[in-house]
């Protein structure tokens, strides 16, 4: 059942050998759970009582029969108000030592029937239709019809659920960013015996999650001895409660970092990365020349994380601090969102002109790759003389750490790349700290993701393949043929356009500030309006700084300005005319680039700056991505390595 944020927490587990020994003691505790959780203290009804003394026990006597009791049993997990109840969590250990979890939905049908046009209840309105006599593929597939205990509609086929479940519970844990945890599903239909009905463990609408019945209770102990050993599943219990985050979209927890509390977990080098800023502000080591950290990474392995995170420390320790950035949206968004400390990010001018020698105990410099060369006065004019910026960050922290991405260099007055960056602070002499952050945690932690993107836009792409279903890949990817059926999708996977956003490279012209004069046309019966600008006063549209985060982005498209350095769970990229496939590379039409990129004067350099681009586009998504092109020959490059046309 889908929930709202008035609900709590549901925390209901034990070893499945409790729950077969305990059976009624237990089902009285989970109703008080539920009951505590509930935003109204409403008990459960009748059914779910049921299912909890007879659809739980079962799967639990299945578990201690197979020598599985230590396995522990969440019954209606939920980790807060925004997902949907989970008939049940297993937690253990798996067979290679690994952590082990697997969703299961537990129906206690007795009966079913296949999806039919001549019962309409719960059908889509095209099947619904007058005189329409065949059904949609997605309904022939994904629906089942319930006919029993006077219930009868079509209602989802379990194997969906499960699907949904399973994308809920890595969107609020964030353990399963990191793929080496095991997480598989399944749906277990314990009533359903008559030979007649068994046709539903055949019908596969999500591939890789069995439906097992009560005729197939071999087939259901491989499912489980394959996934779990009899090690005591406490320590998997113990991270699925400790690591879990109210939303994986870092602008919705940025107060909550700055003031210390973040809600995600720091993996491996983000974890060194912290703790050696946080001793070099205690000072502890603090002989020898100044030390500057110098953190590397590509697009989603948690720079701004980090950032925020030891600007928070620093803050919670009483440290005088400040956050700077090249990127003004992503500067601006997190000033905003940073309830009680907004004062601390300041455009790096205001450092330069109110700081002086070590006047603050920290600087962190996020996108240190769209730093002009010298501090910025305005949009787009520079001082012609005095320190760089590098200098300025140096010479007024204590602690100067710099985040630095060089394939996200767009522009030709964005000079800082790792190399001139380490360079200019070797002249400047102080020590340098590198750090690497070599885990992609943005994409639902898919490396293979990562991978496709950056070789596709190093001109070398290579075929994308979601892994097999023992290890299924996260993120999905898509290719539209036209830009109003990415749109129509997008809004499928968020209705409210909360976060789903469309981007665009700049080839089409802005001229309008408002937000609704459809200025971007990539089809001849589609457009839209560019993000607007800071100074609109149009009512229900954000200001470009905010277009990626504000409620309201969706209805106009963002350019690499606005998307830069922030996230949203669904994206869309809109590739105009300006970068084409052709003949095995990507080749740049200078008569269609209307950004500061056309100030490049050499071609192949050009294609280079626009591919970087459409990169940084494609990796603002946490979910999934749509990729459409106006060049049939780019769409067809994208069949070809196996993207999925919608």
């Amino acid at each position: 059942m889908a929930v709202g944020d008035g609900w709590k927490p549901l925390e209901a587990f034990w070893p499945a050998q409790r729950l077969v020994r305990d059976r009624h003691q237990l089902v009285r505790k989970i109703s008080e759970c539920y009951t505590a959780a509930h935003p109204n203290d409403k008990k459960p009804n009748p059914s779910d009582l049921k299912a909890w003394r007879e659809s739980v026990y079962e799967l639990a006597t299945t578990l201690d029969n197979r020598g599985l009791g230590q396995v522990q049993m969440f019954i209606e997990y939920l980790a807060d108000g925004r997902m949907n109840h989970i008939d049940v969590v297993l937690a253990g250990q798996h067979p290679s030592g690994r952590l082990s979890y697997a969703v299961i939905e537990l129906k206690q049908w007795g009966s079913i029937a296949r999806s039919t046009v001549t019962k309409p209840a719960g059908l889509c309105a095209a099947c619904r239709a007058p005189g329409n006599s065949t059904l949609c593929q997605r309904c022939a597939r994904d629906l089942v019809y319930a006919s029993f205990s006077g219930y009868e509609k079509h209602v989802k086929h379990p194997a969906v659920q499960v699907s949904k479940n399973l994308d809920d519970l890595r969107r609020h844990h964030s353990m399963f960013d990191d793929r080496y945890v095991n997480l598989v599903g399944a749906a277990y239909l314990h009533n359903l015996m008559h030979p007649d009905y068994q046709w539903i463990s055949q019908v596969s609408p999500r591939p890789g999650i069995p439906t097992f019945t009560a005729r197939q209770p071999g087939d259901l102990e491989k499912f489980l001895t394959t996934n779990f050993s009899s090690a005591s599943g406490a320590k998997a219990a113990q991270e699925l409660l400790g690591r879990r985050r109210s939303s994986n979209l870092l602008t919705d927890e940025t107060a909550a970092i700055v003031n210390g509390h973040t809600r995600f977990s720091l993996v491996e080098h983000q974890l060194r990365a912290i703790k050696a800023i946080a001793d070099a502000a205690a000072g502890v080591g603090a002989e020898g020349a100044k030390k500057v950290f110098v953190i590397e990474g590509r697009p989603g392995t948690g720079k701004s994380l980090v950032a925020l995170t030891a600007l928070g420390e620093a803050l919670q320790a009483g440290r005088s601090a400040a956050f700077v950035s090249g990127g003004v949206a992503s500067r601006d968004t997190f000033k905003r969102a940073a309830k009680g400390h907004q004062k601390v990010f300041r455009p790096l001018v205001q450092i330069a002109d109110k700081f002086g020698p070590d006047g603050l105990d920290l600087i962190v410099c996020d996108e240190a790759h769209r730093l002009s060369e010298r501090p910025m006065t305005g949009s787009f004019s520079m001082r012609s003389t005095g320190p760089s910026s590098v200098e300025v960050v140096v010479t007024r922290a204590r602690v100067p750490v710099f985040f630095i991405d060089g394939d996200q260099r767009l522009f030709a007055e964005e000079v800082w790349s790792p190399e001139r960056l380490k360079s200019e602070l070797w002249s400047l002499g102080v020590e340098i700290v590198p750090i690497n952050l070599d885990r992609v945690l943005r994409t639902v932690g898919s490396s293979t993701y990562d991978t496709w993107v950056s070789r596709l836009t190093a001109g070398e792409p290579t075929t994308w393949h979601p892994d097999g279903a023992t290890d299924p890949e996260p993120f999905e990817l898509y290719y539209a043929d036209s830009a109003a059926e990415m749109e129509s999708f997008l809004q499928s996977r968020d209705p409210a356009g909360t976060s789903a956003r469309m981007s665009a490279g700049m080839c089409w012209s802005w001229t309008d500030d408002t937000g609704t004069f459809p200025d971007v046309s990539p089809d001849p019966n589609w457009a839209r309006p560019w993000n607007a600008g800071d100074n609109h006063s149009t009512q229900g549209i954000p200001k470009r700084r905010f277009w990626a985060t504000d409620p309201g982005g969706f209805g106009q498209i963002g350019c690499v300005h606005t998307a830069q350095g922030l996230e949203y769970e669904w994206g869309g990229v809109i590739m105009g005319p300006d970068l084409t496939w052709e003949d095995g590379a990507w080749v740049a039409h200078r008569e269609h680039v209307l950004s500061k990129a056309s100030r490049i004067e050499d071609d192949s350099e050009l294609a280079r700056a626009l591919c970087r681009a459409y990169g940084v586009l494609m990796t603002r998504s946490i979910r999934g991505l749509v990729l459409y092109s106006v060049d049939p020959a780019t769409r067809k490059l994208f069949a070809d390595l196996g993207v999925r046309k919608l």
